[in-house]
């Protein structure tokens, strides 16, 4: 069927290659203004970032590579591109509209996921004498890497005396240090509001993720340019692998993981790599699977 078939406003055929690529352009741009809104309003619940986990975890299930952002991105502008086939708009103004409406829909049907909150610990009571160890041991560590700089992880697994819970169940017990050498934001409520400070916490065994910064009991406390994080994971296992993805703005986006183990206190701290490089660059390359 010819293009403008249609809407009658060119006779079919009418339509040139030029005609038809700036409907597509105008498409495509649609999209992208409707993403920039989504994502404005959103922060990290944008849809974007959901799409992206969705299509990595099904990604897992035939063996492709975890997909960086921007590939979601251009996968998108593609759908708003070659909608146009579709509707067939006959102005560039039309295209648009309709591009930005197609991705209104996409948002609208994807659910926001904010992940949950972290969880206080019955049991034994954490002290900050942990964190200032400067020896730490690394057992059973996977990092990935950033810009291609290794990522700076220390973990220390120590022996609890008695064993953590979350309202009588089962809880990892996670001491957390971030540093970071630049300096962190004067008001750190404000950063976690406007989304310049993010942190997320992904248990690999249950698929189950959890908000560094939204809190149900855990502690969170600031000494200097460091952050210290107490808290509890829900555990199904004696052991689990732990993942952690932290943003701020000013430094490269850090990603590392660990091995925790029922009954024993995982001390972790991640030192952030001041960069350069514009956040919304970082994180158009990575993968954001959790």
């Amino acid at each position: 069927m010819p293009y403008g078939f249609r809407r009658g406003v060119k006779d079919p055929g009418e339509f040139t290659f030029i005609d038809i690529a700036g409907l597509s352009g105008a498409g495509a741009l649609g999209i992208v203004s409707a993403l920039a809104t989504d994502f404005q309003q959103k922060g990290e619940a944008s849809a974007l970032f959901t799409i992206n986990r969705w299509i990595a975890w099904a990604g897992s299930f035939v063996g492709f590579d975890q997909p960086p952002m921007w590939s979601v991105f251009l996968g998108l502008l593609a759908i708003g591109a070659g909608s146009i086939f579709y509707f067939q708009p006959i102005t560039r103004q039309g295209a648009f509209a309709q591009g930005f409406g197609l991705l209104a829909v996409i948002v609208t049907a994807v659910p926001a996921d904010l992940a949950g909150a972290l969880y206080g610990m019955d049991g034994p009571t954490l002290s900050r004498a942990g964190y200032v160890n400067e020896t730490l041991a690394a057992p059973k560590i996977t990092t990935a890497q950033d810009s291609g700089h290794a990522a700076d992880v220390k973990v220390d697994v120590a022996q609890s005396g008695e064993g953590a819970s979350i309202d009588g169940a089962p809880a990892y017990e996670l001491r957390l240090r971030i540093d970071a050498p630049d300096g962190l934001p004067d008001d750190l409520g404000e950063a976690i509001e406007k989304g310049v400070l993010r942190g997320r916490l992904h248990n690999a065994n249950t698929r189950e993720t959890y908000n560094l910064f939204r809190n149900a009991g855990g502690a969170l406390e600031r000494v200097g340019d460091s952050l210290f994080i107490t808290a509890g994971v829900p555990a199904e296992a004696d052991s689990a692998e732990l993942w952690i993805r932290i943003e701020l703005n000013g430094y490269a986006i850090e990603e590392q993981s660990a091995t925790v183990t029922l009954g024993r206190e995982l001390n972790w701290r991640i030192t952030l790599r001041p960069s350069s490089t514009p956040m919304f660059v970082q994180r158009l390359r990575k993968s954001y699977w959790f």
